[in-house]
């Protein structure tokens, strides 16, 4: 590119930007800050739910799998029991 091309492409851009509007009316914030709260109130029961589901199911999926190793540890202590009972009874 040349300079008279960049100079030109610059002076373009800058023509766009200082010909926005920026003026900010009092209604256009209040529309923002309206479509932000409705879009929280919609979506943040939506994320706490969601949570807590996730969270609830953790806990469910410890308690099975604390579950499960105490039954297993269970048959394992009534085998031993069974076994001391057989080896009692045998020697007395």
């Amino acid at each position: 590119m040349k300079t008279a091309e960049k100079e030109l492409l610059l002076s373009e851009v800058s023509e766009v930007l200082i010909s926005k509007d920026e003026n900010v009316t009092l209604s256009f914030v209040i529309s923002i800050v309206s479509v932000i709260m409705i879009v929280l109130f919609l979506f943040v029961p939506k994320i706490y739910i969601s949570n807590n589901i996730y969270q609830t199911s953790i806990e469910i999926e410890k308690l099975k799998k604390d579950y499960l190793s105490l039954k297993d540890e269970n048959n394992i202590l009534k085998n031993k029991i069974a076994t001391l009972k057989y080896k009692n009874g045998v020697t007395h």
